[in-house]
Order: C-alpha cells, then sequence, then structure tokens
C-alpha cells in the first residue's frame, strides 16, 4: 500500500473514529430513501428510508444543513464548488478506496448510529458517522444503504400530518405529494411558491410516463391555481375515469404543461 493510503487511512481513523456500534450488528436489511419530509411539530427535517423487502419504514430525524445535502443529491441538483459531502466522496474516490455500503447500527437515546464500510487495497474500514452523513455520502457514492434489525425494532413511528393522506393522487396519478411550505420551500433550497411538492413518484403510474419526477412543484390543475395538496386531491377525485387532467408544474425552476389520461 502506498504512503498516501496509509496517511488516507490514518486520517480516517483520526477524524471517523471505529464506531463501537459497529460490532454489534448482527443482521440487516436493505433500505431506500422513500420521502424527505418535515415534521410538522417540531418542524425538523426528517429522512425516511424503507425496507426493500417488507416496505417497513424507518424515520430519523436529521439537521438542515444535512438534509439539504440529500435533497441536491436526490434531485439531481449540481452545485458550482463542491460540498463537505462531495468533498468525502472525491477524497474516497481519489485514493482509489470504495465506498461497499453504510449501515444505520443502532438507536440510543434517540440517537442514530452509523457505520461506513469502505474497502482499499483489501483492508476494510468501519468508520463511525451521523446517519445523515453516511446517507448523503452513499447517494453520492451509489452505495446501498442498510438498517440493522435492531434500530429497526427500536424506531420511532412517523408524526400524524395535519392533512389526511391524498388516496386519489397515489392511486389515479402514482404521486405522494405534500404542501409546498416555506418551511419546505427552504429546506429544498427552491423558490417558494404556492403549490405542491411532488415527493415519490410510483414506477410505472401514469405520472411518471408523462415525466413528473420527485422534486416537482405542481402548480396548476386545469388552469385552476393549487395551493394544497387536499386541493388537488379533491379535484383528481372529482374527475371521471379516463377523463384528461392538465397540470402546471415547474421542473428544476422552469414551468412546463403535461396532461394526465386517468385511468379508471
Amino acid at each position: 500500500m502506498k504512503p498516501r493510503q496509509w496517511l488516507f487511512l490514518l486520517s480516517l481513523l483520526f477524524l471517523f473514529p471505529v464506531s463501537p456500534y459497529a460490532a454489534q450488528e448482527t443482521s440487516s436489511v436493505e433500505t431506500k430513501i422513500k420521502t424527505l419530509m418535515l415534521d410538522p411539530n417540531t418542524q425538523s427535517p426528517i429522512v425516511v428510508l424503507e425496507t426493500v423487502t417488507d416496505k417497513k419504514l424507518l424515520p430519523i430525524w436529521i439537521d438542515v444543513p444535512e438534509a439539504r445535502a440529500i435533497a441536491l443529491e436526490l434531485e439531481h441538483v449540481a452545485t458550482p464548488r463542491p460540498l463537505t459531502h462531495d468533498l468525502i466522496r472525491n477524497i474516497i474516490q481519489g485514493l482509489g478506496a470504495t465506498l461497499q455500503r453504510v449501515t444505520i447500527t443502532d438507536l440510543r437515546n434517540n440517537t442514530y448510529f452509523a457505520v461506513l464500510f469502505l474497502g482499499l487495497k483489501g483492508q476494510d474500514l468501519q468508520i463511525d458517522a451521523r446517519p445523515s452523513d453516511a446517507i448523503a455520502v452513499a447517494l453520492r457514492m451509489k452505495a446501498p444503504i442498510y438498517a440493522s434489525t435492531q434500530v429497526l425494532a427500536k424506531s420511532k413511528s412517523l408524526p400524524a400530518l395535519n392533512t389526511p393522506p391524498a388516496r386519489e393522487l397515489q392511486k389515479r396519478l402514482g404521486i405522494q405529494a405534500q404542501d409546498l411550505t416555506v418551511e419546505v420551500a427552504a429546506l429544498l433550497d427552491i423558490p417558494f411558491q404556492r403549490g405542491v411538492l411532488v415527493v415519490d413518484v410510483a414506477k410505472g403510474s401514469v405520472a411518471m410516463d408523462v415525466g413528473i419526477q420527485r422534486g416537482d412543484v405542481i402548480t396548476k390543475a386545469n388552469d385552476q391555481a393549487i395551493q394544497s395538496a387536499h386541493e388537488l386531491e379533491a379535484l383528481v377525485q372529482s374527475k371521471k375515469p379516463e377523463s384528461r387532467i392538465k397540470l402546471e408544474v415547474i421542473k428544476k425552476g422552469k414551468s412546463t404543461i403535461v396532461v394526465i389520461d386517468l385511468p379508471s
């Protein structure tokens, strides 16, 4: 191993010590990011993971800077200069190391723990990390995100939303949406405007077919201004099967019109 690679490994161990909880990881399951939302009670960001196999939800309360770092990568927003998690990715890649996976390992005293599993020239490292940082780096390096069975067993429930779930939006359009508030706009670093934020799009749905993506903002439906998910839900619910709905959608700051044929 080259001297600079040893120096890199030592610096990682100094800056990010080996996790005392890494050895306690007995079994884990793969997860995907379900959504990024705000706690309606505290306005704190929550990243919600979902297990691939049984769709169990794992909400993790995080800080605003890390939530923005996750949101930027989810929405594929390029920044002029590398941010902290971009720098970590660049260092790991520049030295020939790989991020094999990250694992959310435990929840103790309302604090989540995570581990980065790195590989370099046959050497394996388990680096202690906050889950928010681990997830932000994993997204940038296309690494899988796991959660231990013990943290899933200890996980908290999602806070109750102030508005009922928009079931018709999910059923007929294939989207999950939430009101675009000032706080949500600030979290995602997008200009605030009245509308509905698309937080998830089902694969194979009519919304995906017309190009609607997570992070889009729906501002009008059939030329009617939409200010809440409840308004959009009511409009979709009132439409007969096999009718059409025209949506005005903001995509990365640009307005576009899409027309959806509603299924029965």
